[in-house]
């Protein structure tokens, strides 16, 4: 613009010396032409360069807090409630889940989805919640154990939105009591709302605060035992997004501390998830996980022998949970003819520095839930969370040689002693 002035000012110049040369001086003479003096370029204005770029953010920020991931060495034992909840409230469980959502409803389908959905879902926990259990009808009805239930969903459209959604609702860190978070697998036979409530239980009685708890749900099928071999598929097929929602969490935890509690055949993700792709969850992506529980485990003993150490390399310390009266994991052995991780009345498989935990508490049909069920366990997983120690004293527990025992002699038929 600057230079479109000057150029018109250099016209108006040369056009008014022009008008005076052919005028005349009042003598009557003409008058000399006056030099011509041309006004000046304004100087060059100099343009700033464009600010660089930010750098990316690094994946994981630097942790917000500097407390320890556990309590002291001198902190006796930590307990868990055995009681009953004086009043009701609503727990929030945070999940991403491979289902399909509900067509004209709400909630999450059987199906297949290509992605992951993202979201918050609130329970209902019920005044006189009885500590490992998700109630009954009969505890509903005589208001002594009443039913667990989902009180409503919080979608959200992306992971970006779910990091968000994290980021408020986590809430700030101010010891070991609150610096980690606990991610749920869940296994066959279980539906969307079934996977919650149990997240939601277990996090409840392991005192997990309040949108700390994280579940991964895959899309099992409920209540159809015919769907076990396309569960089988479903599970494999679910590797990727188990890989992918691990290392969401692990934005989204932002530097606490990282548990896994999986269950029956969710362990065959998460064995395969941390050791074929060990290098892409944990070691480029600096996820070094806490406890890691691997309960009622469907998995096949050798590929477990072949596989498992890596669980050592990743975690504080591993625990697996067997019992010689988990009739699904039994029923899974004879479906594949041969052996399975999680059912045994002694460990299948020693792999240094994982410990074996065989429960012989009897429980009732078909005796698959007991990590989630029963006091004792319930107490040591706590204990592994809060003081990387376990709570294996009295006379409920006892070793033997390198495993350990809870619940006593076995007292019952045991199915795994028969199969195989």
């Amino acid at each position: 613009m600057r230079r479109v002035i000057w150029v018109i000012r250099c016209a108006m110049t040369i056009l008014s010396i022009a008008l005076c040369s052919a005028c005349s001086t009042p003598n009557g003479t003409t008058g000399e032409a006056p030099k011509l003096v041309l006004p000046q370029a304004p100087p060059p204005v100099a343009l700033s360069p464009p600010p660089a770029p930010a750098p990316p953010p690094p994946i994981f920020a630097a942790p917000p807090f500097a407390v320890s991931a556990y309590l002291p060495d001198n902190v006796a034992e930590v307990s868990v409630a055995k009681g009953t909840t004086p009043e009701a409230f609503i727990y929030p469980v945070l999940f991403g889940t491979t289902r399909k959502p509900v067509l004209n409803g709400v909630g999450f389908s059987d199906e297949r989805e290509e992605f992951l959905h993202y979201g918050r879902v609130l329970v209902q926990i019920p005044k006189n919640h009885k500590t490992g259990s998700l109630g009954s009808r009969w505890g509903t009805l005589t208001k002594t154990d009443p039913l667990l239930s989902i009180s409503s969903y919080q979608l959200v459209d992306d992971e970006a939105h779910f990091l968000d959604m994290a980021e408020h609702e986590l809430p700030p860190v101010t010891g070991p009591e609150n610096s980690y978070v606990v991610v749920f697998i869940h296994g066959y036979n279980n539906s969307f709302e079934e996977a919650a409530l149990r997240a939601a239980q277990l996090g409840v009685d392991l005192d997990v605060p309040s949108n700390d708890m994280f579940l991964f749900s895959w899309a099992a099928h409920d209540g159809n035992i015919l769907k076990y071999p396309f569960d089988e598929a479903t599970i494999d097929a679910s590797e990727v997004y188990l890989r992918s929602y691990l290392a969401t969490v692990a934005r989204a935890a932002h530097g606490r501390k990282i548990h896994i509690i999986a269950h029956s055949m969710g362990n065959r993700a998460l064995l395969r998830v941390i050791s074929a792709s060990l290098m892409n969850v944990s070691v480029d992506q600096q996820i070094h996980f806490g406890q890691i529980i691997l309960a009622a485990a469907d998995v096949d003993v050798d590929l477990f022998t072949q596989l498992a150490p890596n669980y050592v390399k990743v975690s504080d310390r591993t625990t697996v949970y067997l019992s010689p009266y988990d009739f699904a994991v039994a029923a899974s052995s004879r479906i594949h003819d041969y052996p399975r991780v999680g059912c045994a009345s002694i460990p299948r498989v020693r792999v240094p520095q994982i410990d074996n935990i065989v429960s012989t508490i009897p429980e009732d049909f078909p005796a698959h839930a007991y990590f989630a069920e029963s006091i004792p366990i319930l107490q040591d997983i706590k204990n592994l969370i809060l003081r990387n120690k376990p709570s294996r004293e009295g006379a409920t527990w006892a070793k033997i040689n390198d495993y350990w025992i809870v619940g006593g002699p076995i007292t019952k038929h045991a199915d795994c002693l028969s199969s195989l």
